[in-house]
């Protein structure tokens, strides 16, 4: 069984620990903490290095990792990170949860992380990096873009296209049809009624734009 390390100490790291010890066919040799981050364990895990081990960790034969740190407030970061650890050579799984029901035309990029409970129908595309959280729904023939995160109980519902960078708040909802921009944020609870190309931030029933 391959060895993975993941990237991150909060709790997105313990959501992605569980759903691989549950079942995605890697060992977790430690977690990797990030400057300014506490000792971190979680279910008997714990750190096994920083930001500048992971040449270390890479040359002693571990070449999976994963980062666990969620989009708001660390696009940045996880854009960053991705960039080192390829350049390394680290390999990027997808990490689905066992309880994830997926149809079997689904495309899912490198990196990108499947959590408990979320359907995902068919002949739906997501990028790379993307996170797609608990009880998340996605329906048939939608497009996700890279690094986009679906929080959790959020509906995107068919034929709808996603940008890069961008966040759906939890038990929010994007209508059927839409085209959603890079780095646009809906808010908790909102519904998505038009198009939203441009980046800004849209909040309530029905979904206002309150800032670009």
């Amino acid at each position: 069984m391959d060895k993975i390390v993941l990237l991150g100490c909060g709790g997105h790291a313990k959501s992605v620990a569980d759903a691989i010890l549950r079942g995605s066919g890697y060992e977790i040799a430690g977690f990797v903490k990030h400057a300014g981050e506490e000792d971190f364990a979680y279910r008997g895990i714990g750190v096994i290095g920083v930001d500048d081990d992971l040449q270390a960790l890479y040359d002693d034969g571990i070449h999976h990792a994963c980062i666990c740190i969620g989009y708001l407030g660390h696009g940045n970061t996880r854009n960053r990170l991705y960039e080192r650890l390829k350049n390394i050579g680290f390999i990027l799984p997808v990490i689905a949860d066992p309880s994830a029901v997926q149809a079997g035309d689904v495309k899912i990029g490198e990196g990108t992380f499947i959590g408990k409970g979320v359907i995902i129908n068919a002949n739906v595309q997501i990028g790379k990096m993307a996170i797609i959280n608990t009880a998340a729904v996605v329906e048939h023939d939608c497009v996700i873009g890279d690094y986009t995160h679906i929080a959790a109980a959020g509906v995107v519902c068919g034929n709808v296209s996603i940008g890069s960078n961008a966040f759906l708040g939890a038990n929010a909802t994007i209508l059927q049809g839409l085209k959603i921009g890079d780095n646009v944020l809906v808010g908790a609870g909102a519904v998505v009624v038009r198009d939203v190309r441009e980046t800004c931030t849209v909040v309530g029933v029905p979904g206002k734009k309150i800032k670009s």
